[in-house]
C-alpha cells in the first residue's frame, strides 16, 4: 500500500499514513484528534534495480546510436546491435 502524507491544519503536525490508493475517506489526525487533515504532496522517488538502470538509454543522445553504427562499420555483436536499436527507439 502506498504511504501519504497529510498535514493537520490544527496541530501543524505531518503525518505519513500508509493508504489504499483508492480509500477517499479523511484521516484524523494522531497527534490531536483533528478529522480535517490535508493532503501534503512531496516527492517520488523510484527505485530501479542495477539491471533497470544498465537497460535504461532514455538519457543518451539519440544520434550517438548513428554515430557508433557508422563508425563500426557493421562489424557488431547482437548485444551491442540490440543495444543500438532501444537507444534509437527510445
Amino acid at each position: 500500500m502506498p504511504i501519504y502524507e497529510y498535514r493537520c491544519p490544527d496541530c501543524e503536525q505531518l503525518v505519513s499514513l500508509t493508504r489504499g490508493m483508492f480509500d477517499e475517506t479523511i484521516p484524523s489526525c494522531p497527534e490531536c484528534g483533528e478529522s480535517n487533515l490535508k493532503r501534503h504532496f512531496t516527492k517520488v522517488s523510484v527505485v530501479k534495480s542495477e539491471t533497470d538502470r544498465a537497460r535504461d538509454v532514455s538519457w543518451v543522445d539519440k544520434d550517438l546510436a548513428r554515430r557508433l553504427r557508422k563508425k563500426s562499420k557493421g562489424k557488431l555483436s547482437p548485444q551491442f546491435k540490440d543495444t543500438l536499436d532501444r537507444m534509437e527507439s527510445d
